[in-house]
């Protein structure tokens, strides 16, 4: 054999005699490979970005690629870790054997070429097979037209390659300075290395309990969404910190506890998985927790993007409550309002009949509440409040209800204010909270509203606003236009005065209810001037895309963390099953039969192997008040559907790991058992 060849041939024989810890390893990778490509894809699609909507979907393609690129990262740098540690003792031997440290550092070159080489191949065949299936199920998704052909993307195969070999020269770079830094010795017995009993760290465990409850505290004191929205990247990095304080010095105290209490520790089970568990759980506790945050990745991801795809015809609903709306802005639009309705109604009977068509003026101010007073304040001692007026003459009309009020009586229905009370003062200052010198003259003057009575069932209209809003609502029935016009003068610059006119359009579907409106636009735009439009089946369009995109890239990135997590639990399990060979057979010697020692077996994976699932179960349930709340900002206010989704996120989730404990808890019993065997 000539010396060229040897190498390469010792690197290709060393990858297939270790195919139990290279195959899960080189699997993974080009599968992360292979997602990182169809997200470039998907991002850089140049057909895609002329379909209306699509841009949502190429925004959340581009986080995706950062997320894939970090979780790259993790899987390379831990798989690498844990086979090269299985490795030790073999190229310890090597040294022994009169290798020198340079000719293994060759090998190891060659094998990271390899290992490269198929990573990379394998990875971009994979996403090139698979780029225009998952063009196809997110457009699905965004309900956006399909898009024939196949294509390529080149930048996305020159990044992806230039991504996984930095990556994979970054282990090859770690392993050569542990080679460096090694002797023979170490090599040939580093993977036997035990733990010392660790001590028990009280101070950890109390930073562990004080940041974990501190992140629980947050998701459920937290009320206010936009609040929810700002505090939940620190209510995830308290978790996640207590995380891994509670497993690392937390599971310790618990195993020394469990230890102590001899009725439970002096049995044959039990004794032999709280010894063992207790002089590794060091390094155990670490990929415990990683396991945990992990699965909890999964569970929130999964489950909020699910439920707000699932919601979304719901939401358009809430938010359009018709299909087409025209509006007039009296303070900018001139023009005869009630002109403007009967060519709305001429041109809808051209394009087919309207239902529910009605009209009204709608009268809006932003202000603060505070104490029964509605003013322009808005300092710290006042509520913000978003005060929508109609007249008396309007909400009879809409609702069919007869209203009869009195100058200065109102009907009121209020959102977050609590107890209303039977009068009210309007103001433009409030001067209980703005001394009076620094008022104008004209701001002195101020009128009391009395409160007739209350209703239920305020008058809706159309809104284009993703987001839910976090301020006190106050509707009001007012006896004439004129008193409509002085609660207006409060302040000009916050208020709106709008002419509303709303429909619902005859048609069967969403493309015939698109395809009408559309038309009715068209002809409106020709005749009359100065009236804007919202359409329901228009504006889907947009959040089909972005909610369609929210499920691709939830489902996308769950898989990844998910298959993330069956790797650490595999490479977890594999690591302990060798670590207890010797242990258990040790066990067998000293008079422990075969069925004691499965059941210590069973034991000690049921503990290492659920912990983690029963902990991201309650970060779930501790988080659900703060996503429900940071899903209304995104006008998804149905608690049930929510609990719903994350349930049955929860079942299948829990059928996956059960089924890779399966797998896993074989692959030990086999390892330990040819041990036991021999």
């Amino acid at each position: 054999m000539r010396k060229s060849g040897f190498f390469p041939r010792l690197a290709l024989v060393n990858l297939a005699r270790n195919g139990r810890y290279y195959g899960p390893y080189l699997l993974s990778c080009g599968g992360v490979a292979a997602m990182y490509y169809i997200l470039r894809f998907l991002s850089g699609h140049e057909t895609l970005k002329t379909v209306r909507g699509a841009m949502y979907l190429q925004v959340l393609s581009d986080l995706g690629c950062g997320v894939v690129a970090l979780f790259a990262a993790v899987i390379l740098l831990y798989a690498n870790s844990f086979v090269m540690k299985r490795r030790q003792k073999e190229l310890g031997l090597y040294n022994i054997l009169g290798l020198e440290k340079r000719h293994i550092a060759l090998v190891m070159c060659w094998e990271t070429l390899l290992c490269a080489a198929a990573v990379i191949a394998g990875g971009l065949l994979a996403g090139i097979l698979l780029s225009k299936l998952m063009l196809l199920v997110v457009l699905k998704m965004s309900r956006l037209p399909v898009l024939f052909g196949f294509d390529l993307s080149l930048p996305g195969i020159v990044e992806t390659a230039v991504l996984f070999a930095v990556l994979m020269a970054l282990t090859l770079c770690r392993n050569l300075f542990r080679l460096y830094r090694s002797r023979p010795v170490e090599l040939l017995h580093g993977e036997h290395a035990g733990e010392r009993e660790p001590r028990t760290k009280w101070l950890l465990v109390l930073v562990g309990l004080v940041t974990m409850l501190g992140g629980y505290g947050l998701s459920f004191t937290v009320k206010n969404p936009v609040e929810a929205m700002a505090f939940f990247i620190l209510a995830v990095a308290l978790v996640m910190i207590g995380t891994y304080c509670l497993f690392t010095a937390g599971s310790i105290a618990l195993l020394k506890r469990l230890r102590a209490d001899k009725n439970f520790y002096y049995r044959t089970n039990h004794f032999t998985a709280v010894s063992g568990l207790l002089y590794r759980m060091k390094q155990n506790a670490v990929g415990l927790a990683n396991i945990c945050i992990l699965s909890t990745m999964v569970l929130v991801t999964v489950s909020t993007t699910i439920c707000l795809y699932i919601g979304l015809d719901r939401a358009l609903n809430e938010m359009f409550p018709y299909d087409i709306e025209f509006l007039q802005d009296l303070d900018r639009q001139p023009g005869d309002s009630m002109a403007y309705l009967e060519e709305v109604r001429r041109e809808a009977a051209s394009v087919g009949e309207a239902e529910d068509l009605r009209y009204y003026n709608r009268y809006w101010v932003y202000c603060g509440w505070r104490d029964g007073v509605l003013s322009l304040n808005l300092g710290p001692n006042s509520q913000k409040a978003s005060v929508e007026a109609v007249t008396a003459e309007d909400y009879a009309r809409l609702t069919g209800r007869a209203v009869s009020l009195a100058p200065g009586e109102v009907l009121v229905h209020t959102v977050g204010l609590g107890d209303f009370p039977e009068d009210f003062r309007v103001t433009r200052y409030d001067s209980e909270s703005v001394p009076p010198e620094s008022a104008s003259p004209a701001g002195l003057e101020e009128y009391t509203l009395h409160v007739k009575g209350e209703i239920t069932d305020p008058i809706h209209h159309a809104t284009t606003s993703l987001l839910g809003s976090d301020e006190t609502e106050l509707f009001l029935v007012l006896d004439s236009r004129e008193t409509a016009e002085k609660l207006m003068a409060l302040e000009p610059g916050r208020s709106i005065r709008q002419f509303r006119i709303q429909m619902n359009l005859t048609g069967k579907d969403y493309s015939e209810k698109l395809a009408q409106t559309e038309d009715l636009v068209y002809r409106l735009s020709l005749r009359a001037d100065g009236i804007g439009f919202t359409s329901k089946q228009d504006q889907a369009q947009d959040y089909y895309a972005m909610y369609g995109g929210f499920l691709f890239l939830g489902v996308f990135l769950g898989i990844l963390f998910l298959m993330t997590t069956v790797l650490i639990i595999y490479y977890k399990q594999i690591s302990e099953g060798y670590e207890d060979q010797r242990r258990y057979h040790i066990c067998r010697q000293v008079g422990m039969t075969e069925r004691e020692v499965k059941a210590s077996i069973h034991s000690q994976i049921l503990l290492v192997f659920f912990l983690p699932l029963g902990t991201a179960g309650v970060h779930v349930a501790a988080a659900f008040p703060m996503l429900s709340r940071m899903l209304t900002l995104f006008n998804l206010h149905d608690v049930r559907l929510f609990a719903l989704c994350t349930a049955g996120t929860m079942l299948v989730f829990c059928a996956i790991y059960a089924l890779v404990y399966g797998l896993t808890a074989t692959a030990y019993d086999r390892i330990v058992g040819g041990e036991m065997d021999h």
